[in-house]
């Protein structure tokens, strides 16, 4: 079976549970593993993305797609300093080179001072798994970036949040097995050459002009 839109999924999951019964409850698993497995992403660097924003003048927030957690934000080379969502307080009158920046829901970079200026910011971060799947129409026609990647870690995922529903299913530790194993393929396949040790969340390009790997 093709595993690569959100009926699929679906269809696949009903499937594996031998059940046709559970039509209205399968997005509340699909729902659950998102979930889990967002959270693991966190901790998965070799699957962070790098993207970049640009403020305007006199604007506070600039407009961002997909970005669920920040892990650096920086300014030719200059790290800006991450703060929770709610700590810069909206239109304070501060304007200069932006020196804190907030991520505010997934769509909303919110900075201090104020930008004076044009400033292009390079920002490495958590992508969100979008679109998510477990809604109902129109979701049954989408995918997303994850399940493309790897199918296996959203059917297993689900089978996994299925079992506090279902009880004493005596597979579980078989889906375990199979999401570990989804989980690590898909995190050494995205990892690449060596890994660089860091104090803090720079990466390698961060600071050009030094000849230092960060």
């Amino acid at each position: 079976m093709a595993l690569s839109t959100s009926a699929q999924l679906k269809a696949a999951i009903a499937d594996w549970l031998h059940r046709d019964d559970l039509t209205s409850t399968i997005p509340t698993f699909i729902a659950l593993a998102e979930a889990d497995i967002q959270a693991t992403l966190c901790n998965s660097p070799s699957l962070y993305q790098w993207g970049d924003a640009t403020c305007a003048v006199g604007s506070q927030t600039i407009a961002v797609t997909g970005m669920y957690k920040l892990v650096s934000v920086s300014y030719q080379g200059t790290p800006l300093r991450i703060v929770q969502s709610g700590s810069i307080r909206p239109n304070n009158g501060t304007s200069g080179c932006p020196k804190f920046v907030a991520l505010e829901g997934y769509g909303s970079l919110r900075l201090y001072p104020t930008p004076d200026a044009t400033y292009a910011l390079d920002v490495q971060y958590v992508p969100v798994i979008s679109p998510s799947l477990a809604g109902g129409e129109p979701d049954d026609d989408a995918d997303n970036w994850l399940l493309q990647l790897s199918p296996g870690l959203y059917l297993f995922g689900s089978l996994i949040a299925a079992e506090g529903y279902l009880q004493d299913d005596a597979r579980i530790q078989t889906w375990v097995s199979l999401y570990t194993k989804a989980l690590n393929s898909l995190i050494n396949s995205k990892r690449e050459g060596d890994l660089v040790d860091s104090p803090d969340p720079l990466y390698i390009g961060m600071f050009p002009d030094t000849g230092v790997l960060v």
